[in-house]
């Protein structure tokens, strides 16, 4: 009768526990309920960096509208964070503001750059991060393309899975993109030892794709869709 009751008592509190997570991810629109059993299986209890891109000196892509894409990445990023918080995971910010990595008496902007990087992958394996994910936004001379892409070293297959996850997940939750995870030649990639994938939320040369980005509620709905494929990863 004792042990009846204690595993009742544990079926409850757990039936509790999911039910009050899919309350908080059905209020935000998630459809996926992550695990909560940390190194067993599941994002809880997981490290995760993230890594919004550029920052500082560095604005990266500029859409017609002037809207940065250090900016948009950075608001991405927060959100996410905050998902991955609630799912008692974690969270290493490579950057919480507009400022790169780099030396502040480094002038020489290769130089820079690239001291830049370095950094941003020292404190993933520095943190021995269990995930590394960066965040872009991308840029092409033709306004016509358009479409969230995630990249990954063609070398780690751990990487690739985490990828074809979060693509999924992107292409699932913002609409028609006939567009896969690929492999990139990215130095945040190629120097990380722990799975790590590198995600272009849209195109800011896209007129109608930068006008998306740059609003609060689809920069929200972007940050929702990673983290769904962060779960998928995990689970």
């Amino acid at each position: 009768m004792r042990v009846w009751f204690f595993r009742a008592q544990h079926a409850a509190w757990w039936l509790l526990s999911c039910l009050a997570l899919g309350i908080f991810l059905g209020t935000g629109g998630l459809l996926v309920v992550p695990a909560s059993t940390g190194n067993a299986g599941g994002i809880a209890g997981r490290t995760i960096v993230l890594d919004a891109g550029h920052g500082g000196l560095d604005p990266g892509a500029v859409s017609a509208k002037g809207g940065l894409e250090k900016d948009i990445v950075l608001a991405i990023a927060q959100e996410l964070e905050r998902l991955l918080n609630k799912a008692a995971v974690s969270v290493i910010m490579v950057r919480h503001g507009d400022y790169d990595l780099a030396d502040s008496s480094e002038m020489h902007l290769l130089n820079r750059k690239r001291q830049d990087l370095e950094r941003r992958v020292f404190i993933a394996e520095q943190a021995q991060a269990d995930l590394y994910i960066s965040i872009h936004a991308n840029f092409f001379p033709s306004p016509q393309w358009s479409g969230a892409q995630t990249f990954y070293d063609e070398n780690q297959p751990e990487s690739e899975r985490l990828a074809k996850a979060i693509q999924a997940a992107l292409v699932e939750r913002l609409g028609p993109n006939k567009r896969l995870a690929k492999a990139g030649n990215y130095r945040v990639l190629r120097d990380t030892s722990m799975p790590a994938a590198l995600v272009e939320v849209g195109f800011l040369s896209n007129p109608r794709e930068a006008e998306l980005l740059a609003d609060p509620e689809y920069q929200t709905k972007v940050a929702e869709a990673i983290f769904v494929g962060l779960c998928t990863y995990f689970n």
